[in-house]
């Protein structure tokens, strides 16, 4: 059995035995800060760093914990939710492993392990990482999340998540409109694409540049493909132009054929290559 495994189990037992870091109880506080892009929930945990729960628009929220000096070995640690120790009657909840480095942040969580911290937040718990020490090889090290003032705290986070937009950089970046076959018009599935994309485009100001590539599947002939996605790449621009972005963002491009992304012998793979993608540049 795994050292860690053994320390883990003696912790359970013996919550003393392990180095922890956790604010006192009347120190405890909570800060809240964003805007349309990302909202962050954060506690500072004394003598170790900050625990931050973030969650950037279009996005499920994540956990990520900082260091001003890393004390926790890099490698894999357990994160469970404990009780406070007032209730003793109350088990504590795995909520799996997840791997620490030796960099800010020491550990990142995605939205499934992020979701049960929070879940546990409300129920009164405390979320909880335990892994091994730099200092002392033979005590595990854990650091604990209060739940002290959580229930105001959630409550701001909350606020602050109703004025996300509905996509981040990254989602908008990576758009793709899809077009029914030998047509250049907008089906009113791509406007709503588009309509999306569009919040961004308006609410980010560092916006540089439009990248649009269109493309066809292999339908007809070569030249008329080409300017199949040339007209395509055309509509999807005066679009996004009649409804206020400027046009000396777009730079345009138009490759027909050349370029499928999945296979022109099914109806399916025909209608992934009909299509014009969107890039964003900062």
């Amino acid at each position: 059995m795994k050292r860690w495994f053994v320390l883990f189990i003696c912790s359970l037992a013996l919550p003393a035995q392990a180095l922890t870091f956790q604010t006192r109880m009347e120190d405890v506080q909570w800060s809240v800060e964003g805007d349309q892009f990302a909202c962050r929930l954060a506690q500072t945990v004394s003598g170790y760093g900050e625990a931050v729960f973030i969650r950037r628009a279009g996005e499920r929220p994540v956990f990520e914990l900082n260091a001003w000096s890393n004390l926790l070995r890099p490698g894999r640690v357990h994160v469970y939710n404990q009780p406070p120790q007032w209730r003793p009657d109350v088990r504590n909840q795995s909520l799996g492993h997840a791997q620490t480095v030796d960099n800010e942040p020491v550990l990142r969580l995605p939205h499934q392990q992020a979701g049960q911290m929070l879940a546990g937040l409300a129920q009164g718990m405390q979320p909880t990482i335990l892994g091994d020490s730099w200092a002392n090889a033979t005590q595990p090290l854990q650091v604990v999340v209060s739940n002290v003032g959580y229930g105001a705290a959630w409550n701001e986070f909350q606020a602050c998540i109703t004025g996300l937009l509905p996509m981040n950089f990254d989602q908008a970046s990576n758009t793709t409109i899809s077009f029914a076959t030998g047509g250049a018009n907008l089906t009113s599935e791509a406007r709503t694409v588009l309509d999306t994309v569009l919040v961004y485009l308006l609410a980010d100001e560092d916006i540089s540049r439009i990248q649009l590539d269109g493309h066809s599947d292999n339908v007809g002939n070569r030249l008329d493909n080409r300017e199949l996605s040339r007209q395509r790449v055309l509509s999807v621009r005066d679009y996004l132009v009649e409804r206020g972005i400027n046009d000396d963002l777009f730079s345009l491009r138009f490759h027909g054929e050349r370029y499928p992304v999945a296979s022109n012998q099914t109806a399916q793979g025909r209608a992934a290559n009909r299509r014009v993608t969107l890039q964003l540049e900062k």
